[in-house]
Parts: C-alpha cells; sequence; structure tokens
C-alpha cells in the first residue's frame, strides 16, 4: 500500500475536465462555477451554505471563507466504495480486543487489507458530491469562532485562517466525520482545566505542547513503522490506534490542533528524509506569527528545530488550496503522473533551493514525445532507486525545474511516448549550487549514500 495517498487515474481525469472549463478564465467566480457543476445532484447542498451566509448568517469573511472551500473542491476526494465502513467496523472490533498485542492489532489490519481492500483507493468520489451543507456550515461556525476568540489564535490573519484552521480534513480520504468534537473529548482535559498561573497560559505554543503531550501519553504509541494496511482515517478510530507510522501521529497531531484552535498543516516529503528525520510533520503557526515545526509527530516537541543537518529534494504542504500548476500539467501533459492537486510547495522554507537547468543532447530531445519533463530523487536500499518528485518542462534545449533541495542526488526523465526514460545523467545537485554529473556505474557506491533519501513504506 503506497502512504502516499497518490490520487488515481480516474480522479486526474476529472481534474483534466476542470481545466479544460477554467483555461480561458481562471477567476474565482468561474472556479465557484465548476465546483458546484462537479458537485451533480449535490449542488443544492453546496449553493445552500453559500445562501446560509448571504442571509442566516449574514457575516461578509464566512461567505468568504464558504466560497473558498466550494471553489477548492475539485482538489479533493473520498472513498466512494462503502465497504471503507466495513473495513473501519473491522478495525474497531480489533482495537476493542484486549487480547491482542498492537502486533497482532496490526497485523491483522495488514491482513484484511491485502485480502478485502486493496482495492478500494481506486475507488474514490469528489468531495463536491458527497460533502454536506451541515458538514460545511459546521466546520466554518466552529473554526470562525476559535479564530476570533481563541487567544492562541488571534495571531492568524484570514487567509492563514482558511488554511490552517478552516479546512476540513487534513488528508486525502479522511472520513467526513465530527472530528472537532471527537478528538477534544479524548485528549481536551488540559483545555477544559487550564493552569492559569502558567506562562504559557493562553498560547498557541502553550496550546499546542499540552495537547500534544495528552494525546502522545493517551494513545501509548507503540511505534511499530511498517505498513499496517490502508490508512484509519477516522476520528473514532485514529485515538484507539495503538501501533502505527509517523503520518499517523502527524494527522492526530493537526486534527487535534485544530479542533482546538491552533493553526496547524501537515508536510512531508515525497521520498524519506536522511537517517532519523521524519516522511511527515506537523506545523503550528506560533504566536509571533512564525511557523514552527515539530521534528516529526506527537513523540517530538515542537519548534526544537527540524533537523537542522536534514536535506531532502521536496517539501509540500497539504492544501485546501488547489495546486493550479498540478492541475494545468493533468490537462497538458501526454504522461499523467498521479501528483495529487492538493499539496503546494513549500521546499523553501526547510532547505537551500536552486532553480536548475540540466542541458539535454539533441538526440535524447528527438525521442521526447513531451515538454513536460521530470525530476527523480536517488534512494537508499529499494527495489526502485529512483522516486519522481517534481515535474518540469523542457525550454530552450534544458531540462528546467524550480525550487529544488541542495545537496541530493537526481536524475531527470522524459516521455518518450512509451515509458518514463532517462535524460540525463545522474547529478548532485550541491549546496554551493554547482552540478556534479556521476557515473551511472557508481551508483551503488557507498559514497554516494550521503546525497540520497530513504524510501518511503
Amino acid at each position: 500500500m503506497n502512504r502516499n495517498h497518490t490520487l488515481p487515474l480516474i480522479v486526474l481525469i476529472a481534474m483534466s475536465a476542470f481545466l479544460n472549463f477554467i483555461s480561458c478564465r481562471n477567476d474565482s467566480s468561474t472556479m465557484l462555477r465548476y465546483a458546484l457543476e462537479q458537485a451533480g445532484c449535490n449542488r443544492p447542498e453546496l449553493e445552500s451554505v453559500l445562501e446560509h451566509y448571504r442571509t442566516a448568517d449574514d457575516n461578509p469573511e464566512k461567505l468568504a471563507a464558504a466560497r473558498y472551500l466550494i471553489e477548492n473542491l475539485p482538489a479533493h476526494y473520498s472513498y466512494a466504495d462503502n465497504s471503507i465502513y466495513q473495513y473501519y467496523d473491522y478495525a474497531a472490533r480489533i482495537f476493542a480486543d484486549s487480547s491482542l498485542t498492537p502486533e497482532q492489532q496490526r497485523d491483522s489490519l495488514l491482513a484484511v487489507s491485502d485480502s478485502l481492500y486493496r482495492e478500494l483507493p481506486l475507488h474514490t468520489v469528489p468531495d463536491a458530491q458527497v460533502i454536506t451543507a451541515e458538514y460545511i456550515i459546521s466546520n466554518i461556525d466552529k473554526s470562525y469562532f476559535q479564530w476570533k476568540e481563541c487567544p492562541w489564535a488571534r495571531q492568524i490573519t484570514f487567509d492563514e485562517y482558511i488554511e490552517w484552521l478552516m479546512p476540513y480534513k487534513a488528508v486525502e480520504y479522511q472520513e467526513l466525520d465530527a472530528w472537532r468534537d471527537t478528538l477534544p473529548a479524548h485528549f481536551g482535559g488540559g483545555l477544559r482545566h487550564p493552569v492559569k498561573n502558567d506562562v504559557e497560559y493562553n498560547t498557541a505554543m502553550g496550546v499546542a505542547d499540552m495537547l500534544r503531550n495528552e494525546a502522545f501519553n493517551g494513545m501509548h504509541r507503540y511505534g511499530l513503522y511498517t505498513r499496517s494496511g490502508l490508512p484509519l482515517l477516522s476520528a473514532y478510530l485514529l485515538p484507539r490506534q495503538t501501533f502505527g507510522d509517523i503520518p499517523d501521529y502527524a494527522l492526530v497531531a493537526v486534527l487535534l490542533m485544530r479542533s482546538a484552535g491552533v493553526p496547524a498543516v501537515i508536510d512531508g516529503t515525497p521520498v524519506g528524509a536522511r537517517y532519523e528525520a521524519a516522511a511527515r510533520w506537523y506545523v503550528i503557526i506560533a504566536d509571533k506569527g512564525e511557523e514552527e515545526a515539530s521534528e516529526w509527530d506527537l513523540s517530538t516537541n515542537i519548534g526544537w528545530g527540524f533537523f537542522p543537518y536534514e536535506r531532502g529534494p521536496k517539501v509540500y504542504r497539504n492544501s485546501l488550496a488547489i495546486n493550479k500548476e498540478r492541475f494545468e500539467y493533468s490537462r497538458k501533459t501526454k504522461y499523467r503522473y498521479p501528483f495529487d492537486s492538493g499539496k503546494q510547495d513549500v521546499t523553501d522554507k526547510y532547505f537551500l533551493v536552486s532553480d536548475i537547468g540540466i542541458p539535454i543532447p539533441e538526440d535524447i530531445r528527438k525521442e521526447l514525445q513531451d515538454k513536460y519533463v521530470y525530476i527523480a530523487s536517488a534512494v537508499r536500499d529499494s527495489i526502485e532507486p529512483w522516486r519522481i518528485v517534481d515535474f518540469g518542462r523542457m525550454h530552450r534545449g534544458k531540462a528546467e525545474f524550480r525550487n529544488m533541495g541542495r545537496e541530493v542526488l537526481y536524475q531527470a526523465l522524459g516521455y518518450d511516448g512509451d515509458t518514463l526514460i532517462p535524460i540525463s545523467a545522474p547529478f548532485i545537485l550541491h549546496k554551493d549550487r554547482s552540478i556534479e554529473y556521476i557515473s551511472a556505474d557508481t551508483l551503488q557506491s557507498a559514497y554516494l549514500d550521503r546525497w540520497k533519501n530513504n524510501a518511503l513504506l
């Protein structure tokens, strides 16, 4: 099971239809109109949200937030197959069985995922077709109240509010359930009984750390960092999970923070980071308006430094907003790689980055059937030694890529009409921006490991 939650082909086809619709007029009203059309029979639900904030709750900021949410629904999907609920019911029974160890619970869910539910991620539905007016209004009303009333949320702007606090989900295929109520019931004791003489009382950092401690201690996190079946993206199951990997616990952290009014997002890499660093982590907006990252998940303190010695090819942020470049790619490309359109590139917040142009020999350029090219990062100890991390374009004989992390071993790829092929020699983008080309025969050399990343499970 690919834990990256990449989107299936049917989703990308829908995205292409969206781009065809907005290619000439890429404005807010056109995006809203398309989202309403995509909703199909569910359109009245979305329209009733807008009407609610025009009449019953006449608040211009809430109306703007509702428009923003609906306009960006085309980037987000849920499971279409109702058998996901059978899987979640089975998981609930497994967690309720105290005779099972965490390893046995994990292995049981892995076995049933592989035997009965392997195809579930291939069957998805646009959130616009299933989300209800009640759910949208509830999420906006609760998050807006927190933004205006919680001392630890007053530092954020409206634009930060709609991306860090308001979103109704944090990852794709997350259940559209009452997570804003469920998670505080498990881990919100400190909010109900605050220590008022504490110097961190009513601060974003203080509340976030209190929540982190409660969740970490309450979940009895076992830390079995191996594949454990379909992710448990239900607010009922997440706090009951006794095993899991870093993305699971980073998700709990973000949902818990948002449910308490702390602005939070998930950041992560498309390949595993080096050595002990995480592939996913969470970030909050602290009291001075600065972004503060965890080292990885609930087990680490916020703001203690994100592995200053780490390097990586890319960092992407889970976002409510549509990544328009990726939508444009899905409309025009001949080879369609399943990039998630609900992610934004934030690499330059973490690493030194460079825009690079890799010269491609004319004879190789003649083989290419597409202007889009791809850049892959080298990974160690993997059946697949390269992982695609981004796309770029051919321009004046060069494969151009933007915002690439330095001190990483890369290779450029292109589409020859049949498959992706290497179009450059492997190369290291060094800290000083220089590029060093490497012979393919030396890729397994231990010397090159320092510029490789770990493979995701």
